[in-house]
């Protein structure tokens, strides 16, 4: 028997008490009461062998103590991933794989057990944790603390860990008999090593979209055309057109005056800095004024806001501010605006009004309030749904115009912002110890942002762009000179132009470096699915004959969650009931996931 060695460290007791402490947050997960109060009933039968309440309480608990992390042990989670269930079905998969081991003629002795443990190892979900760390093991710790954790009697802990000392032998040799031919070994190779590294340039459609003015007459038709497919879009937004407060569609023309400069205690320099203050005031308003005299002589509000105003969350909208409440907090301009706007008529404009930051020019395109008419609300996303089609339209054609710009003989640099640049001329030429405020040359400079990704494999996703196989398809077989590809590539609502900046091969000498790290890891990968396929076609022969079989009434009551998750408002169940065998094979699925995240040295 096992005999007693010296106590552990401190440190090792902090983490006996960690374990006890985790031992009551995994009870708190909803242990299911009736797993001890269920009667002699076992859950599942298996072979002759039975699996019963206690033999699942000591897996859920061992897994929840040991293998989970903490930021997983959420009640939504659990169940959504179907925890208890996976606990459930790697006890039976190893009550399979022993008896496999056992029919083969294979055996696991009490004393092997013994020596895992002296070892201060333990097998769990098919992973190997090391617990001691390089301590010393202690046997009055395992008595007294280690197993009363679990609930479980040393003799039945010897038991589980002889029977997954029988289970990883299966597995073993499943892996030992398991081959990868070495063409498979290179294309694995030439698939990490073939690197790209891609330049690119987005056009991002809703960018466009800001300049399509829509007219009544498009909208009504496009309202005719995509009307069943509005009325969806309107069901499902539904809620942003009901139970409204008051509420403008409001659009200015934003001119800002000059911030106030600091004065330096020099009188020459302060009196200089003034008087340019007073210039920039009087061009600012001379500039508003201008804005107004437009408008006054019939020019369209939103060609004026493009044109003039300086507010870069609306002037590309045409001084779109969308629709908002101008009462109690207000939209969130300054003051001024808000009193504006609840004195104008719709489709009327203000005279200039001068607030502390800037000058402005209101109007109001709409009232509402309550509940949007359907009509309405149609109108409206249909202009939406309009101008996000032209936007792309627009984007394409920009993205066209660009590389034919580009053919003509212009560079890159004229065509595009590149990262980090400040404005045009880029640092060198700002005035010495002069910056521009966060983000304000990248605001007035228009051109899109060329970037590059860097290198990635082949078959990874492009980085800052996601899965693209047709673009990565044709950057590899484009040409590495040529600047960018041509041709105009879709991500999502958004147009790209791409090139290649760099491409990176294997080689046959790196090829033969990495071979063997390359089989071992393909072998395992391999070996696995191949595992997860016989033990769950076995499981499921064994019980097409009767030999496994579960009790669906304790299986029912085990399976049920606080979270009820997995029930509608009337208690019908939504999620997949859980039925014997669908997860075996998984060696804990979600669970072993998590045991990886919290354990990254186990195994």
């Amino acid at each position: 028997m096992i005999q007693s060695f010296r106590k552990a460290t401190q440190s090792f007791v902090i983490w006996i008490i960690l374990g006890v402490l985790a031992l009551a947050f995994g009870l708190s997960f909803g242990l299911p009461s009736d797993a001890i109060s269920l009667g002699d009933e076992p859950l599942v039968k298996v072979d002759g062998d039975t699996i019963s309440d206690a033999d699942y309480q000591y897996e859920y608990m061992a897994v929840t103590q040991l293998m989970m992390p903490r930021s997983k042990m959420d009640p939504k989670f659990m169940e959504l991933m179907g925890f208890k269930e996976e606990v459930l079905e790697a006890v039976i998969e190893r009550e399979l794989l022993a008896d496999v081991a056992d029919k083969m003629g294979m055996a696991a002795s009490k004393a092997d057990a013994e020596d895992l443990v002296l070892a201060g190892h333990m097998i769990l979900l098919g992973e190997t944790i090391d617990l001691l760390r390089g301590e010393k093991f202690n046997y009055d710790w395992f008595k007294r603390r280690f197993l009363p954790a679990f609930a479980v009697t040393e003799p039945k802990y010897l038991e589980y860990q002889q029977e997954e000392l029988l289970a990883r032998t299966v597995r073993d040799l499943i892996t030992a008999s398991t081959l990868v031919a070495d063409s498979e070994i290179r294309a694995a190779y030439d698939k990490r090593s073939n690197q790209l590294s891609i330049r690119y340039a987005r056009f991002p459609a809703a960018r466009y979209a800001d300049l399509v003015d829509p007219s009544p007459e498009e909208i009504d038709r496009y309202l005719a055309e995509h009307k069943e497919e509005l009325q969806r879009a309107y069901a499902a937004q539904g809620v942003r057109f009901t139970r409204l407060g008051k509420q403008v569609r409001l659009r200015f023309v934003q001119v800002s005056k000059p911030k106030a400069a600091p004065t330096t205690g020099d009188a020459e320099k302060d009196k200089l800095v003034a008087e340019k203050a007073a210039l920039d005031l009087k061009m600012a308003k001379e500039k508003i004024d201008g804005a107004a005299k437009r408008l006054a002589d019939g020019e369209a509000m939103r060609a004026v806001a493009r044109e003039l105003s300086d507010d870069p969350a609306t002037a590309r909208r045409g001084g779109d501010y969308g629709w908002v409440s101008i009462e109690g907090t207000g939209s969130g301009l300054e003051f001024v605006v808000d009193e504006t706007a609840k004195e104008l008529e719709v489709g009327k404009a203000s005279a200039v009004v001068e607030g502390d930051e800037a000058f402005y020019i209101v109007q109001v395109d709409g009232t509402r309030e309550g509940d949007v008419p359907e009509e309405e609300a149609l109108r409206e996303l249909a202009e939406e749904a309009l101008m996000r089609s032209k936007g792309k339209d627009l984007a394409r054609q920009a993205a066209k115009e660009a590389l034919e710009a580009l053919k003509g003989g212009k560079a890159l640099d004229d065509i595009f912002r590149t990262e980090g640049a400040l404005g045009a001329g880029g640092i060198e030429g700002l005035p010495l110890g002069e910056l521009p405020p966060a983000g304000e040359a990248a605001a007035s400079d228009d051109r899109p942002q060329l970037r590059v990704t860097g290198l990635f494999a082949k078959e990874k996703p492009i980085p800052g762009l996601g899965p693209q196989p047709e673009l990565v398809a044709a950057a590899w077989e484009g040409d590495e000179k040529g600047e960018l590809l041509d041709r105009v590539f879709e991500v999502g609502d958004d147009v790209v132009l791409a090139g290649v900046e760099r491409r990176e091969t294997g080689s046959d000498e790196g090829f033969a470096a990495a071979k063997d790290e390359l089989y071992r890891e393909l072998r395992e990968m391999r070996a696995m699915r191949l595992q997860a396929y016989f033990v769950n076609r076995i499981c499921r022969e064994a019980k097409a004959h009767g030999d496994v079989s579960g009790n669906d009434l304790k299986l029912e009551r085990l399976m049920v969650y606080d979270t009820k998750l997995g029930n509608d408002e009337d208690g019908k169940r939504v999620l997949r009931p859980y039925v014997v065998c669908d997860r075996v094979g998984n060696r804990g699925g979600m669970a072993r996931i998590g045991a990886a995240m919290a354990n990254p040295s186990s195994g």
